[in-house]
């Protein structure tokens, strides 16, 4: 009996270790990420994204488009017009962010909402992850989107962000955080990752979870094209009050 206890007990132990094993670190995951995106030599030569599509609210029961201008190495514009909504912005120019809202209300991005613009905004923000979350951690293999998934959990600025990345591609499939939603989650699906140049890029988001569901789809993506510096200047005579 003694000899099939201590069996057991080094079947759990050799079983525990390889378990170990099995985990991939951050770095790797990481690494898988960018490698299935097309590498850091490609990516570090995007300098401007700008991006389009459509933007559809089954909620609120409509639509409309979006478009998305990038440029390196931090500045960020997006431009959304809803059917019977209107036309909203958020601007981040490398130093400051603020958006106007469809009353043309101009407002002022600050404290952890802006700490999280700054980081998004970042044209190399899949090449960054560890950098912009630094403790973020390998927390074990879940389901996501009905597929095996890596995830990896960050805390800042009082938040959590949970990224999912796919155990059969290394791409990003989920991405979650309870910033900007009380007592609550958010979580954006990512998916239809179709090649641009020579590198991934998806296609299609939906946020399924959250104060409002909504999902984009692109129409176009371009890289390395002009994009004029007016798309990221502050309003004359903006002011938040």
């Amino acid at each position: 009996m003694a000899r099939i206890v201590r069996s057991i007990l080094v079947l759990v132990i050799l079983s525990q270790c390889l378990l170990r094993a099995q985990i991939p670190s951050v770095d790797q995951v990481l690494q898988r990420f960018v490698t299935a995106l097309g590498g850091q030599q490609e990516l570090e030569k995007i300098h401007t994204m700008t991006l389009r599509g459509t933007m559809e609210l089954p909620d609120l029961r409509t639509n409309g488009t979006t478009v998305e201008y990038f440029s390196y190495p931090d500045h960020f514009a997006a431009i959304s017009n809803i059917a019977g909504i209107g036309t909203s912005k958020l601007v981040y120019d490398g130093k400051e962010a603020w958006q106007i809202d469809p009353k043309n209300k101009f407002s002022q991005v600050s404290g952890a909402d802006l700490a999280d613009i700054q980081r998004r905004a970042n044209i190399h923000w899949n090449l960054k992850l560890h950098e912009f979350y630094p403790n973020i951690q390998v927390k074990g293999q879940e389901t996501a989107n009905g597929e095996d998934a890596w995830k990896l959990e960050a805390s800042l600025e009082n938040s959590t962000f949970d990224f999912f990345f796919s155990a059969k591609t290394g791409l990003l499939i989920r991405f979650d955080s309870d910033q900007h939603v009380p007592n609550g989650t958010s979580s954006v699906s990512i998916s239809d990752y179709r090649r641009v140049d020579k590198v991934l890029f998806a296609f299609s988001a939906a946020q399924t979870a959250g104060p409002v569901k909504w999902t984009r789809k692109l129409t176009e993506v371009k890289f390395n094209e002009p994009i004029d510096d007016s798309a990221f200047l502050k309003p004359v005579g903006a002011s938040s009050n």
